[in-house]
């Protein structure tokens, strides 16, 4: 039983360290590209007008994300705070 956990955590380690490294290849290969394109001045400015656009549109989905859930939030507990209401009466 103990040999089959120690296995186990070890695989669980290995591919672990594996996903890291993956990670970390991938990062530097896309930061090593970034900095390729942005070196030549016309493409730097459409990437950096990508890279703009991109974050954008994120904080925005963020945003709205959030919103709906304080929204949803908001309902639910008139929903309730009206079931309480009607129940004392």
């Amino acid at each position: 039983m103990f040999k089959q956990r120690l296995i186990g955590a070890l695989a669980y380690l290995a591919a672990l360290t594996l996903l890291l490294g993956l990670f970390s290849a991938g990062c530097l290969t896309g930061f090593v590209i970034v900095t390729a394109l942005l070196s030549v001045p016309a493409v730097g400015t459409v990437v950096k007008v990508g890279i703009t656009i991109a974050v954008v549109f994120m904080v925005t989905a963020l945003l709205t994300g959030l919103a709906d859930r304080l929204y949803t939030a908001y309902r639910e507990h008139k929903r309730v705070q009206k079931d309480v209401e009607e129940e004392a009466q």
